[in-house]
């Protein structure tokens, strides 16, 4: 593969996701080669206690355009996508959950955004396009809280903070996830919240969320109090200068 040429490099953190990391690395490879042919997909396995590597690793022998990055331990997925983006070499990258829960379709309008005028483009559950489906009542109350409170607090304007569907021109991931302290799931608000420091323009897009794994990964209420201090850790950052 000539990197010359590489436009795309799609980031998917795993932790032990044996049981459909192999369908969805076929799902995702179908797509890409009928829209955006020149990519490469590396799954960044956070010290899986599986056959995840296992699994990503048979797969990339027979498929160059998947690369395996291993994390010693599991570190959380901020730090996953921090090493997916330090180790990309597309034009522009792009992270999504391992279960793939929102509708691909969305990847044109992320990249169409930035290969125009835009740095970021993220995904948000809150325009007018957008859907929601199959997701469990407190989840989805506990993350509108959380918005609204992010949009209180540190982003007026960006209701969706939390979608699992960013995308970034190379250059500006590079310096924002340098940056990035949070190792956990707030990181999708210190990483907006460097962006926006360091100006970087943001477009939010549309997406479907068109289900979800049934075995979720957060903890409604651990999770949330601890994003919850996240937001108090980055004003901390910003006002030690660790952003500028």
């Amino acid at each position: 593969m000539n990197n010359a040429t590489l436009e795309l490099s799609l980031v998917i953190p795993a932790y032990n996701e044996q049981d459909l990391i192999a369908s969805t690395l076929d799902t995702l490879v179908q797509f890409l080669r009928s829209n955006e042919p020149n990519f490469e997909i590396l799954v960044v396995d956070d010290g899986s206690k599986d056959s995840t590597p296992e699994i990503v690793r048979l797969y990339s022998l027979g498929y160059s355009r998947v690369r395996l990055l291993e994390q010693p331990v599991n570190l959380g997925k901020g730090r996953a996508i921090q090493r997916g983006v330090q180790e990309s070499r597309g034009k522009f990258v792009l992270f999504m959950d391992a279960d793939l829960p929102y509708n691909l379709d969305a990847m044109a309008a992320i990249l169409a955004a930035l290969r125009g005028e835009y740095d970021l483009a993220i995904g948000s559950r809150h325009l007018e396009g957008s859907e929601v489906r199959d997701i469990p009542p407190i989840r989805y109350i506990a993350g509108q809280v959380f918005s609204l409170l992010v949009g209180m607090l540190m982003f007026p304007g960006i209701h969706d903070t939390q979608c699992g569907f960013k995308g970034f021109r190379i250059e500006p991931a590079r310096q924002i996830f340098k940056r990035l302290t949070i190792p956990k799931f707030g990181f999708d608000v210190e990483v907006l919240y460097i962006a926006r420091k360091l100006k970087y323009s943001i477009l939010p897009v549309p997406v479907k969320m068109i289900g979800n794994r049934y075995d979720s990964r957060i903890n409604v209420l651990r999770d949330s109090g601890r994003m919850f201090l996240d937001l108090f850790a980055i004003r901390r950052n910003d006002r030690n200068g660790k952003y500028g």
